[in-house]
């Protein structure tokens, strides 16, 4: 096995999606009870926050029939995040084989996706290439392993829907308003009224769906395009989706809510979303606050004297 580093990234893939919906921002159905709760989340949050900037490190790095485990503890040390690969269970042999002899070569790429080409090799015994995932725990650390593992550490989160279910009125007649009428009810002191506006799309059932239809429409898309086998709706046992006025309950893995709507700790501004080739991709961008310094190297740097190129570590090259 040989390696070189790479330069510290400044973007990090972080999941690929087929698709995705924008959601309102997340909140924990557990309530917090006082600032010692909210105290300990934010330290949580730091933490996994912390795992993903470590694992935007990019590395050059060729492996030649190299056992499994041998590559996940030369990918712990090199990232110096904290990872968690999930081996075989002698109790249901459920898990990642440390034996498994993995050939791969990337060039200029983040640890984590190195974790996810490798993963992508580590194939299940029916040769899924879509077997093995990864996703935080609650106090940071990365987990790897099969989805069937991950399954066992759910959460429960309630995500706000209400924007996406409001359906903007369509006035589409012009009213006629009898201004001296107007005037004459303002002198009485009356109020309120009734609106000269007329909406016949929304007084018409046949043409409007309710909120539960909308919602079930939501639902309908999440279950099919986020990791579909693994909704109860569609005959799995690690998620359940549920909607309750204007909002969708959802208890599932972590690496489920993070194709749902990615991390709440990680800042707005550090995400990027794109679509290549009618896929959608979420990227964060590294947080340079957990930086540091890799180390000092020479570099040439041509400058320009007399209108000549001059190199500045040939001798006499000048400044």
């Amino acid at each position: 096995m040989k390696y070189l580093t790479g330069s510290t990234a400044r973007l990090i893939s972080a999941c690929a999606l087929a698709a995705t919906l924008t959601l309102s921002p997340l909140s924990s159905v557990t309530p917090m009870a006082n600032t010692s709760a909210s105290a300990q989340m934010e330290q949580d949050y730091a933490a996994m926050r912390r795992t993903l900037g470590l694992l935007t490190r990019r590395l050059d790095v060729e492996f030649t029939e190299q056992r499994l485990e041998d590559i996940m503890t030369f990918l712990t040390e090199y990232s110096g995040a904290e990872i968690i690969p999930l081996w075989i269970d002698e109790r249901t042999g459920i898990g990642m084989d440390k034996d498994e002899q993995i050939t791969l070569k990337v060039r200029n790429k983040p640890v984590l996706t190195v974790i996810e080409m490798v993963l992508a090799k580590a194939k299940s015994d029916f040769g899924d290439p879509t077997a093995n995932t990864w996703q935080l725990t609650p106090w940071g650390e990365l987990e790897v392993g099969p989805k069937e593992r991950l399954n066992r550490r759910t959460r429960l989160e309630i995500y706000d829907i209400s924007d996406l279910l409001f359906e903007i009125p369509t006035y589409d007649e012009v009213p006629d308003i009898d201004l001296q009428s107007v005037l004459q009810s303002n002198q009485g002191g009356g109020g309120g009224g009734r609106s000269p506006f007329r909406n016949d799309q929304q007084n018409n059932e046949n043409e409007t769906l309710n909120r539960q239809d909308k919602a079930q429409e939501i639902i309908d898309l999440l279950t099919t395009l986020v990791e579909p086998e693994q909704w109860e709706d569609n005959g799995g046992d690690a998620a359940s989706i549920r909607y309750f006025q204007g909002s969708i309950i959802v208890k599932a893995p972590d690496y489920i809510h993070r194709n749902i709507n990615g991390y709440p700790f990680w800042p707005s501004r550090l995400q990027n979303a794109r679509t290549v080739k009618g896929r959608r991709y979420v990227s964060l961008n590294m947080d340079t606050g957990i930086s540091k310094l890799d180390g000092f190297g020479k570099q040439p740097v041509t400058a320009v004297v007399g209108g000549k190129p001059v190199r500045s570590d040939r001798p006499g090259g000048g400044g």
